[in-house]
């Protein structure tokens, strides 16, 4: 009887044990994106073993670099309980201001004054916001608009070369790793550090969370708001600088695609569209897991148009899972 006894309490803690392991993995999304990748790349692997080849892994994280830094500006802004659809618009300007003034005057002064710009970008863009009694969306839709004829006006609707002048991010460091890729994994730390281990980090979980209550603790919840996007104008900065050198050409319509790109990859790293909560390690996994997708893609033939409705698909799974977690949670 006893030993009868033993036998079950020792069955019924494994089924626990199991039913926490299950949990763990779906409750945990940056846990269950890493499984999912580990299984979309078998799978995918059995069709096309090129696909994890070294050259191509490489690939991958090369062609969300610029993506995955984006990610980190988009995603600062959306745990402080904001949206900045500004984005695309935003770069295309910034990608125009860099190509005309790379070929008059030196390439140090270019990169500053494209990061500063960027920066004084998205003050403005927080400031709006933050005065302005409408919701974040809205706001930033209205000046993704304006900014978009800016980019037209400045260009005179035609694309601007860099004449060869800016090809640095085009390299490999020890000629294996590319540049870009460098630059993401340092902007992905840096968040990192910011979100984890600074006051400002901090405040703007909460902010995101319940501004009212963050508010009534004695934070400057406005101050905080404008800064979140002062830092994701910077990050938008750097991430032009890597692509503007990467095409050698600037366009007025350059980042369009970046918008929805970025909000599908942040969606799919765990960042709540509510605010309050996400992580750098999400945003790193959501960048990569959206290259993943999108190379899968590529590698196994399917058709270029189907592209638009997969990534459709995956921003409404993605917020359907980020729903399902939170009230797991």
């Amino acid at each position: 009887m006893n030993e009868k006894n033993s036998k079950t309490i020792k069955g019924s803690r494994n089924n626990r044990s199991l039913k926490r392991t299950f949990s763990t993995i779906f409750v945990n999304q940056s846990v269950f994106l890493i499984v999912l990748m580990v299984i979309i790349g078998i799978v995918v692997s059995l069709i096309n073993p090129k696909f994890l080849a070294i050259q191509n892994l490489f690939n991958i994280i090369l062609q969300v670099s610029v993506t995955g830094i984006i990610c980190a500006g988009m995603g600062t802004v959306l745990i402080s309980g904001n949206f900045d659809l500004t984005v695309g618009p935003q770069i295309s300007i910034l990608g125009i201001v860099m190509a005309l003034l790379v070929t008059r005057y030196s390439i140090a002064l270019t990169i500053v004054s494209v990061i500063v710009l960027g920066l004084i970008i998205g003050t403005i863009n927080g400031f709006l916001v933050t005065r302005i009694r409408a919701h974040s969306f809205i706001v930033t839709l209205a000046l993704s608009t304006v900014y978009t004829g800016v980019a037209l006006l400045i260009s005179g609707g035609k694309y601007t070369s860099l004449g060869g002048r800016f090809g640095f991010f085009i390299g490999k460091l020890f000629n294996i790793i590319p540049l870009p890729t460098i630059v993401f994994v340092i902007i992905i730390l840096a968040i990192f550090v910011v979100y984890r281990y600074t006051k400002f980090g901090r405040l703007l979980f909460a902010i995101g969370g319940n501004a009212e209550a963050a508010y009534l603790s004695g934070v400057k919840v406005k101050l905080h708001k404008v800064l979140s996007f002062t830092l994701a104008g910077g990050l938008y900065g750097v991430a032009t600088l890597v692509l503007i050198s990467q095409l050698g050409v600037a366009y007025p319509t350059t980042g369009n695609a970046y918008t929805l790109t970025a909000l599908a990859a942040i969606v799919i790293g765990g960042i709540a569209l509510q605010g309050g909560k996400g992580s750098a390690l999400g945003i790193f996994l959501g960048a990569i897991m959206f290259g993943l997708i999108n190379n899968s893609l590529i590698v196994t033939g399917v058709n270029p148009f189907w592209r638009d409705v997969t990534l459709g698909f995956i921003i409404l799974f993605a917020v359907m899972f980020s729903g399902m977690i939170t009230k797991a949670e």
